[in-house]
């Protein structure tokens, strides 16, 4: 678990239609989080907040 790999998401999220598509169409949080664990990362929600924060900067 990293902000690093929370960055990395959220880059992702930004630059890959098709995975934030597919991110944002599940709507149970449980499902969404095992999704982004089997797409490699690893993080938690209070790091996901820290690297969105520091993103927009």
């Amino acid at each position: 678990m990293s902000q690093e790999q929370a960055r990395a998401f959220l880059e992702r999220m930004k630059n890959d239609e098709m995975f934030n598509g597919a991110v944002l169409r599940m709507e149970d949080t449980e499902t969404k989080m095992a999704f982004i664990q089997r797409e490699g990362y690893e993080f938690t929600t209070e790091e996901l907040e820290a690297a969105s924060s520091s993103m927009t900067m």
